[in-house]
């Protein structure tokens, strides 16, 4: 009777049992028989030094006022409407992101959503009216190349890819066979990271070369008003920098006709004690081609610098001549002329290791006197003015004005075009700063202004 009860009691476990799996397998039926989801836009971009997202709309109603202020030809064809109306008739999404990627001036790329890929034929057969459209094969597929502008276009029902360099069959390949989630190292990081994220524009680079400076990584997004161009900037660091903004420190004061300008006031009390920092390293190897010598710069230098340059001055420059005295006999003779040189002026903040500095600069003749001036390698005789907190140098006769301050600023001319700069914050290992310029000279630049 006992085994009879334990055979019957054995049954029932195993039929509970076969009904647990048989309900186990049909609640993860839908699961694993579930076809492999499809791979985002995300996953099928191919790795960039420099990557970024942009949402097209955006920047076009962002960019609306300052087209019309400049007076920009073929403006109504850059607005918001216009451009969202061309994507809906050739089947692009543009209220989704786009995305873009490079590996330098010679390779680019950038993703847009479909809609409605019939549509986009009509949309290159019409481009086919105004340059050279050509078709070519990468796996079995069709490709439209423009080879005048060494482009490549390929769209299926979800993407549209236009391709510039000399690798299309690795990154189509990329973008063909991606999987879901096998995102590219970069665009995960870029995904993941907060700071701009709801900018409508946003640029993130990342490289070896930059990692060789102690830069983990960089982000940039824009802001434009009808004058000015805005880069918003952010740098996260590999390393600690070692480097604070300080109180304010002297500077010259502001004056008009400035080329460049540079104005630093950094506590690098730290900083300059770590030989083996990255940027440390990178000061010093500059320096190094001209036998700077950078580890007395920095034993002497407080933090504080100012440096300008722009306008025109002028100096007494000797010179000789070969002439014949009232005997006929040839002498020299020195005469002294005023000679027009760029205006040029540098300031900076020093302790009491300041003297060992500057005897170190004359001993590498990397200054020498003459007269009652110096020169600073190739520059103009320059004014030297020692003092017991500060060092100066300029080309005029008299001291520039100086005043109290503490931004951390700069002004470049490049190819015509005033840049100015500005670093916000410092933190342990983030900067934060910003770079504009007018939007009128770059517009010039690309021949969209007369």
């Amino acid at each position: 009777m006992q085994l009879r009860s334990e055979g019957i009691g054995n049954k029932v476990l195993l039929i509970v049992m076969l009904c647990a799996a048989l309900g186990l397998f049909l609640y993860l039926r839908p699961s694993l028989f579930a076809p492999e989801p499809s791979p985002r836009l995300m996953d099928r971009i191919p790795e960039g030094n420099v990557i970024g997202r942009f949402y097209l709309l955006d920047v076009a109603r962002e960019t609306s006022s300052m087209l019309y202020k400049q007076k920009v030809p073929f403006r109504e064809y850059m607005t918001y409407d216009f451009i969202l109306s061309q994507g809906k008739s050739y089947g692009l999404d543009l209220q989704k992101p786009g995305y873009f990627f490079s590996n330098g001036p010679d390779e680019w790329g950038s993703f847009v959503s479909v809609t409605d890929s019939s549509k986009i034929n009509a949309g290159l057969l019409r481009l086919s009216q105004f340059v050279d459209v050509s078709d070519t094969m990468v796996f079995d597929q069709k490709i439209q190349k423009v080879k005048a502008l060494g482009v490549y276009l390929y769209y299926d029902k979800d993407f549209l890819f236009v391709y510039h360099g000399n690798q299309i069959k690795k990154r189509l390949g990329k973008a063909l066979f991606a999987k879901n989630g096998e995102i590219e190292s970069n665009w995960r990081r870029f995904e993941n990271i907060q700071t701009f994220h709801d900018e409508k524009l946003v640029v993130f680079a990342k490289s070896e070369e930059l990692e060789s400076y102690g830069i983990d990584y960089g982000l940039f997004a824009h802001d434009m008003d009808s004058l000015q161009f805005k880069l918003k900037s952010y740098v996260h660091t590999k390393v600690d920098l070692k480097i604070k903004l300080k109180e304010p420190g002297m500077a010259f004061a502001p004056t008009e006709n400035l080329d460049k300008m540079l104005n630093l006031h950094l506590d690098i009390s730290q900083f300059k004690k770590d030989k083996n920092h990255p940027l440390y390293k990178w000061i010093a190897s500059v320096g190094k081609r001209i036998s700077f010598p950078t580890d007395a710069f920095f034993e002497a230098w407080n933090g504080d610098l100012s440096y300008r340059e722009g306008g025109v001055q002028y100096v007494n420059e000797e010179i000789v001549e070969m002439g014949f005295d009232e005997d006929f006999n040839q002498v020299e003779i020195r005469k002294t002329k005023q000679v027009p040189v760029a205006g040029f002026g540098v300031l900076m903040s020093v302790n009491e290791n300041s003297k060992a500095f500057i005897n170190s600069l004359f001993a590498k003749g990397i200054i020498n006197k003459q007269g009652n001036k110096y020169r600073f390698l190739f520059s103009p005789p320059l004014k030297l003015n020692i003092l017991e907190d500060y060092v100066s140098a300029y080309t005029s006769d008299t001291p520039q004005k100086t005043e109290k301050g503490s931004s951390c600023s700069g002004i470049m001319n490049y190819k015509g075009t005033r840049v100015e700069f500005k670093i916000d914050s410092l933190l342990r290992r983030e900067v934060w700063g910003s770079l504009h310029f007018p939007v009128d000279r770059l517009l010039r630049k690309q021949k969209l202004l007369r």
